[in-house]
């Protein structure tokens, strides 16, 4: 293994840990300082707001320069940000501070990917990024629940501060690596054959479908085990740690089930599992099985992210893969963010889950139709 693929994990483990214990607090240390649920989803929709549009202009604009450099100073910002956001209580600048901070952290993360992307060869990338995706999910384990529970016993200012403290450890930790320079040109034309036309549709179908369908209740999950269960910090960390084990362990697994079964179908397979998992977590109400079906739906999910980017990223021309992955993250997150603003108006109340839930249910069903519709018409082009 290369040094800078080396510090690159060790990046993927402190950013990984840290946000993750930054935002299992986040929205409780809201609460706690007063702000409603309509005041809370408007801050997580700015953010995700922010993180769609200027996401993508900036990995636009700034597609020419040296990656290394933008990697620095772009997860620098998100480090002084998360330090910020934990200690100003206006709305306004709440508002201000989490569409900025959205902005950085997503364009942080585009140009991550297409470090390690580029880094690494056609063969090796489904080991690459599911390695990479599996020691993100060992980072937010400990993350939820080490955070969790020092929240709970040291504070949640503190423990925020905490995890801001290690992404700015993180970021020092990319000056070290080999300088990764940027794309020759800017918004540059590009020809797609039918298969390559197919699967950028997909893409960008299915992070609206999905964006959606997660942004209703997913970046409120810590919210949503409180009102319906009473949960501590210290139980909701254990659950989302657990749920993120079981993804990394199914993302190591992925390699041997993309052979087995082949990418594509492994994708349907997972998708279309969710849609009974969500209609049963939208009824169910007692906490252990409740708990269970969410850490299952979770693993699905999330386990097939590494193969969902290199399916699609191998089949589009490498010179693409940045405004490609922008324009996903700008659909993706749109769709969360107009979703996330919606949780303020539809839940008052613990009854009003079962609601938010069938309508998330709804998305990902659309998901597994999309997928399967996809296959078949890949399968025909390419026959």
């Amino acid at each position: 293994m290369s040094r800078s693929r080396r510090i690159l994990y060790t990046f993927t483990f402190l950013s990984g840990f840290a946000g993750q214990a930054y935002g299992i607090i986040f929205n409780l240390h809201m609460r706690r300082r007063h702000f409603t649920n309509t005041q809370i989803s408007a801050i997580v929709s700015a953010n995700l707001w922010g993180s769609a549009i200027f996401g993508l202009i900036l990995a636009l604009i700034l597609s020419k320069y040296d990656r290394k450099k933008l990697l620095f100073f772009s997860s620098m910002t998100v480090g002084a940000l998360m330090v910020l956001r934990a200690i100003v209580y206006n709305f306004p600048t709440q508002i201000f501070l989490a569409f900025v901070s959205g902005a950085i952290s997503s364009f942080s993360g585009m140009v991550f990917t297409t470090v390690l992307f580029g880094g690494t060869g056609v063969k090796e990338r489904y080991t690459v990024f599911g390695s990479q995706f599996s020691l993100s999910m060992l980072a937010n384990v400990l993350g939820n629940v080490l955070g969790g529970a020092m929240a709970d016993r040291a504070g949640y200012y503190f423990t925020l501060l905490l995890a801001a403290g290690l992404q700015l450890v993180a970021a020092s930790l990319v000056g070290k690596i080999q300088r990764v320079a940027g794309d020759s040109q800017f918004l540059r034309k590009f020809s797609l054959d039918p298969v390559q036309k197919r699967v950028f549709s997909y893409y960008v179908f299915s992070n609206v479908l999905v964006g959606f369908g997660a942004g209703l209740f997913l970046n409120f999950s810590n919210l949503m085990f409180h009102d319906l269960f009473g949960f501590s910090l210290t139980y909701v960390g254990l659950i989302m740690a657990l749920a993120q084990l079981m993804t990394a362990a199914g993302s190591l697994s992925s390699g041997f089930l993309q052979k087995r079964f082949g990418a594509l179908k492994m994708l349907l397979i997972c998708y279309t599992s969710v849609v009974p998992l969500m209609l049963s977590i939208s009824f169910i109400r007692d906490p252990v099985a409740f708990s269970i079906l969410y850490v299952v739906r979770f693993m699905l999910m999330n386990m097939v992210n590494p193969s969902f980017t290199v399916l699609v990223f191998n089949n589009l021309p490498e010179s693409m893969i940045m405004s490609a992955n922008g324009l996903g993250n700008l659909l993706n997150n749109s769709s969360r963010a107009f979703a996330a603003y919606l949780y303020g108006w539809i839940v008052q109340g613990s009854a009003d889950y079962t609601r938010l839930l069938l309508i998330s249910t709804l998305f990902y069903a659309l998901n597994a139709l999309l997928t399967w519709w996809f296959k078949k018409r890949l399968e025909k082009l390419v026959s």
